[in-house]
Order: structure tokens, then sequence, then C-alpha cells
């Protein structure tokens, strides 16, 4: 059993097709095959049975998939560690990071990250805070960047960033009584339509517990749309289908445009913080390691 049939052997089992496998590593079909025919002989167990144009593992096959997958895993990480224990920082690094972090932190970071480590290959997947923090939880990614923290005995959430939400309205907002760089307060806007991130985004959460804390429920307010990005939810405010609330960090160009108005809302709290997130117990790979102490290092 080698390596190369292995990761055949997956590449086939994830994308249910031979010719897509082959296609992904750079092989002929033919030789793809072959590596199946020789695992299957080795194993004396049939791996996968055709559906039509797709194939789907056997019993034995998903137990070796499992089996291989860690296998695969383990080896990158015994190649990352002898890099890492000559010197040497390179190879493949996923994170995944919620709608804020990802969009407009993590591009400044992993430039500066690979001015001093060009030999590392970052690739950053966007999801809710939700998402990245099941993500991690399965191990499915090491780490991930999110703006909201949960109280778990299985994860460490890592502070590494501050950030404040503030109030958007469009820029040409009839309440004139709201002068521009100027405070609200939520009894002003109370009444007015909303349009929010969707449940499982930090960004809601932490307006939720901002407005709890002052004895509100969000369905006291006149919540008229919910957004899967805070890009989206920039844009309706901008068309004058609402007011929101969203990252500071996020509002900074639409307001240089003059797309909308922002105002902080003096009576609630809506300061947060960035985290990393990652599985208690597990030793990180060295490049999850090395980036961690980055960010911990190059942000105050």
């Amino acid at each position: 059993m080698e390596f190369h049939q292995l990761e055949a052997f997956v590449k086939v089992a994830e994308n249910k097709s031979f010719s897509k496998a082959a296609a992904s590593l750079f092989l002929t079909q033919p030789t793809v095959s072959s590596h199946i025919i020789s695992l299957e002989k080795e194993l004396n167990a049939k791996l996968f049975d055709r559906r039509g144009k797709e194939v789907e593992l056997t019993p034995a096959g998903r137990i070796l998939y499992e089996k291989a997958k860690l296998i695969l895993e383990e080896k990158v990480r015994i190649l990352e560690e002898i890099k890492h224990f000559l010197g040497t920082v390179e190879g493949e690094l996923k994170i995944c990071a919620s709608s804020i972090p990802a969009v407009y932190i993590l591009p400044f970071l992993i430039k500066k990250f690979n001015e001093l480590y060009p030999g590392v290959k970052l690739k950053a997947h966007q999801a809710d805070s939700g998402e990245v923090i099941r993500m991690v939880s399965d191990g499915e990614v090491e780490m991930g960047i999110v703006g909201t923290a949960l109280t778990t005995d299985e994860l460490v959430f890592e502070s590494f960033m501050t950030d404040e939400l503030v109030l958007i309205t469009p820029a040409c907002w009839e309440k004139k009584r709201f002068e521009k760089g100027k405070s609200v307060l939520i009894g002003d806007i109370i009444e007015e339509r909303f349009v929010l991130r969707e449940k499982t985004s930090g960004t809601r959460k932490v307006f939720e517990k901002a407005l709890s804390d002052k004895g509100i429920k969000l369905e006291d307010l006149n919540v008229v749309a919910e957004f899967g990005s805070s890009e989206a939810v920039k844009h309706a405010v901008k068309e004058g289908m609402g007011i929101s609330v969203v990252s500071q960090k996020a509002v900074l160009d639409y307001e240089k445009m003059g797309f909308i108005n922002v105002y902080r809302i003096e009576d609630l709290d809506l300061r947060r913080n960035f985290y990393l997130v990652y599985k208690k117990g597990r030793t990180l790979s060295p490049n999850a390691a090395t980036f961690k102490e980055f960010i911990l290092n190059l942000i105050p």
C-alpha cells in the first residue's frame, strides 16, 4: 500500500468519479484505475460500487476512506515538522474565517505573513461564525477566526483584535436631527426599519446581546430583511431599505464615498473582540502554530 494509491483512492471517493479524480491529480484515468485495482487486490476487498456515471464506497471502502485520510494528513504533518525542525516554514495552511475577518482583516494578515514566510500557501475559506466554529470542532480546519466566543471545554478562543459595531443609515436619511459624526440613543431608532445579518452571524449575536442587556428583545425591532454578508447589508442600507448595525471595519469605504452615514449608539455596549479558535489539546501543525504566534505578536 503506497501513498499515491491512497491519494488516488481518496480523490475517487470524494469526487465519486475516476475521471474527475484523475483530472484533479493530473493523472490519466487508467493510472487511477490501476491504483484502485492494486489496493483492492492487496486488501482482498471491493472498494467501490458503480451507480450510473458515479461510484460510491462499499462498506470496506468507507473504512479505508476514514483511515486513508488520517494517514495522508499525518504524512503532511510529518513533512511539515521535519521542515520546521530544519528551520523551514513552507507548505499549505487552511484558515476558515467569519465574514468580517475574512474580508477586512485576513487579507492584511496573509500579506504580512507571506512577507515573513513566502513558502506558505494560505487557503482562506469564508463562512459565518457558527460554521467556522463547527469546522474547527469537527477537525475540518485547524484554526479559525471569528467575532464571537463560546463557553466550551472543547475549543480555545484567543482574542487578538478589538472591534465596535456602529449604526449605518442611508446617506439621504430623513432623520435630520441626527448630526453626522455624532452619537444616537437606541430609543431614537427602535421604531425604524432594520436590515440585519443572519442569525448565526457574530455581528448579529453581539447586537442581540447588547439589546438584551438594555432589556430590549430583537422582536421589539422592525426587522424587514436578513442577509448573509455585511456587503449585502451595506448595499441594502445604501439603497434605502432600512438601517443596520455592522462592524466599524466594514463601513469605512461606503462612508468615505458618501453612500451611508455612520453613528455610534451611545447607550449600547457594541464592543467585541476577534478570536483565533482552535481545538483544546490538539497539537497544531508547525504552519498553524507559526501563524498563531505571528498574529498574537503582530497586533498588540
